[in-house]
């Protein structure tokens, strides 16, 4: 019987492994829930500049100016001095990094790319860096020009395809994106891991558990009892086929046959498979929460950007008597003070301290508007009154100390530093301040979980949030696919094991491959053979002729078999014969490098795009991952598959010695 149906089921597996994580991730993304649906044009309309008409001078309409001043010289050294005076502006004026700058100049680089002009578009690229360093955007298009200049082995390029995607997550604007991609990565990479555990048990412990379920049937040689026996064992699988149901199932049914280590090795991959699909849900809620308002505004607080056109609706809720005028208030306020309409801002600051009269945030952001205008002793005075209502206020110190070095209060400005030190050691590097460079006061923007929970309390009542309410576990747990089934089978089949005698189930014969039990073996000296081959090779005595040459056979075919499937599975998948030769957590370990570069390599149509304002291409994410990729592929095949498939198979512990 295993020679007769091995083969099929073990290439049906096979086929099932390659196709089910990817169908399982599709049937994910259209099930029945609320699921994100990520436009990349409506991201793009969302983050892009609305100019809009503005009747006083403010920080977009002289930035325009400048831009446009930029545009109309053709003078290398005079579009630096431009470049220079715009540098100058944005640190007077707060807007350090600049992001709309930075997107202004990468524009102007993508023009003189589609004329061809590399070199134009390298150094547009450069002034854009030196608006915003961190900006993902920015850095794809600086290795986009060094692959087409330089080659695609230069360093220019590897570097700055590896600083996009670094900062692709640093960035609060695409921190969001880069973590459901990654969460994706690690869902895929995770299901392929569970998938390949189960394919190679299956070739393990097939005949084991058909073997078993035909003596549960019992026993006998009746063709009928066979073909009864796999309907039995294929049964709950074909009934609930959905998705990944068949991993899921084969998974927790080898767990009784598989060695602990194995079992262990099996669990931490189920985990793995839990674990990633709640980071995926808990990602595709960030970045659900992301662009809702009002958290939508916030973001772009913390991300610099200057325009307000996607913040008009924080307008509909200043009126007095509004119960979100706190908040919305304070946002709409902040976004006029970053857009540089320094009027709008204090005046709505002054209403808000009729509500607040003690928020420190509010007196620090009316000291930094002072201070953008010059107004240094009164920027000081109220700078003071956020530390008297906060006296652990560690940006108001610093703040303070400041504008005390612009009225030449030097003793009093270093006797703030050291107190913004030691209320918060890490305050200049969180804000890039620098000593040669010319700081500028630090507002106070409202903390993201504020605005979060507005933006969950609009979108539960409309069940577009996936998972439901953040924070909490179970549905994060529970809201994939079949997680709930991963977390219950291998439960109850760790408990059926405990619960059975070491006996009950059936064991493999060494030597020939031949499962048997304790009802079917005579002899129990010798554990790891069977009857036959304990009389055969064993104690020598008795087999006549015809029943060794038929054993020899036997035994040479199961060789054959298990050293062709070792050498195929070792070049596939390095690791896999690790787990053959009985060293489950390292080959664990293998294969998740080696799944993690395919699902990198494949999972291509389930990634969301990143979000620019400008559209930039992705292409050199692409083509990083495809040079570690395969540049992975060729370290992990050659230091592990092809000597795992050259060298002959380990023999097992505590095998028997034979006699005579």
């Amino acid at each position: 019987m295993r020679t007769r149906f091995g083969p099929p089921v073990l290439a049906g597996a096979l086929l099932l492994v390659l196709a089910l994580p990817l169908w399982a991730q599709r049937g994910e993304a259209a099930g029945t829930g609320p699921v994100l649906r990520l436009d990349p044009d409506l991201i793009r309309r969302q983050a892009a500049t609305n100019l809009q008409e503005t009747v006083d001078v403010n920080n977009q309409t002289s930035l325009m100016g400048y831009i446009q001043t930029f545009l109309a010289t053709h003078g290398a050294e005079d579009q630096e001095q431009i470049v220079s005076e715009i540098t100058d502006y944005c640190l007077e004026h707060g807007l350090r990094p600049s992001p709309d700058v930075a997107e202004a100049f990468l524009a102007m680089a993508l023009e003189a790319r589609s004329r061809g002009d590399l070199a134009e578009y390298r150094r547009l690229a450069r002034f854009a860096a030196g608006f915003h360093p961190d900006h993902p955007a920015v850095h794809l298009a600086l290795a986009d020009g060094a692959r087409a200049q330089d080659g695609l082995f230069s360093m220019d390029f590897l570097f700055e395809s590896l600083f996009a995607a670094a900062a692709a997550f640093r960035n609060p604007e695409t921190r969001a994106v880069a973590l459901a991609n990654l969460a994706v990565w690690l869902r895929i990479t995770a299901l392929l891991l569970l998938a390949v555990l189960a394919l190679v048990q299956c070739f393990q412990y097939q005949s084991l558990l058909r073997h078993d379920v035909k003596e549960w049937l019992g026993g006998g040689d009746s063709r009928w009892l066979e073909a009864a026996g796999l309907v039995v064992l294929f049964l709950p699988s074909l009934l609930l086929l959905s998705g990944y149901w068949w991993i899921v199932y084969w998974a927790a049914v080898f767990l009784f046959y598989g060695r602990w280590s194995e079992r262990v090795a099996t669990l931490v991959a189920v985990a793995a498979v839990v674990a990633s699909g709640a980071f995926v849900v808990y990602t595709r809620q960030v970045l659900y929460l992301d662009q809702a308002p009002p958290h939508l505004s916030n973001v772009r607080c913390y991300a610099n950007r200057v325009e307000t056109g996607m913040d008009g609706y924080l307008g509909e809720h200043i009126a007095p008597m509004d119960a979100e005028r706190g908040t919305y208030g304070y946002l709409l306020a902040c976004r006029y003070m970053l857009h540089g309409s320094y009027g709008k801002a204090e005046s709505l600051f002054r209403s808000l301290l009729t509500d607040s009269p003690s928020d420190a945030g509010i007196y620090n952001n009316l000291g930094c508007l002072y201070f953008y205008q010059n107004r240094f002793q009164e920027a000081i005075q109220l700078f003071t009154k956020a530390i008297e209502a906060r006296s652990d206020f560690a940006a108001a110190f610093l703040n303070r100390a400041m504008a005390k070095n612009k009225v030449f209060d030097f003793s009093g400005s270093e006797e703030d530093q050291a107190q913004a030190r030691r209320l918060d050691p890490s305050i200049f590097r969180v804000h890039g301040l620098h000593q040669n460079e010319e700081w500028t006061p630090i507002p106070a923007w409202l903390p993201p979980r504020v605005t979060l929970n507005l933006a969950v309390a609009k979108a539960l009542p409309t069940g577009s949030l996936p998972g439901g309410r953040p924070g909490k576990v179970l549905p994060l747990l529970l809201g994939p696919a079949f997680s709930l089934w991963l977390l219950i089978l291998p439960v109850l089949s760790l408990l059926f094991v405990l619960t059975r005698k070491k006996d009950f189930f059936a064991r493999a014969c060494f030597k020939c491959g031949q499962p048997f039990c304790n009802r079917c073996k005579t002899s129990l000296e010798f554990e790891s053979f069977c009857s036959q081959c304990v009389h055969l090779y064993i104690k020598q005595d008795g087999v006549s002729p015809e029943a060794r040459m038929k054993k020899n056979y036997e035994v040479e075919t199961h060789q054959r078999l298990r050293r062709t499937v070792r050498v195929i599975l070792a070049l596939a998948a390095p690791g896999t014969s690790h787990l053959l030769d009985g060293r489950p957590f390292s080959a664990l370990f293998l294969l998740a490098l080696w799944l993690g570069v395919l699902a990198a390599l494949f999972s291509g149509p389930f990634l969301f795009p990143l979000a620019f304002s400008i559209p930039i291409s992705t292409a050199p994410l692409k083509t990083l991952v495809l040079l570690f990729a395969t540049a992975l592929i060729l370290v992990l095949w050659g230091l592990f598959g092809v000597p795992s498939a050259l060298r002959p198979p380990p023999l097992p512990a505590g095998r028997p010695p034979a006699r005579g």
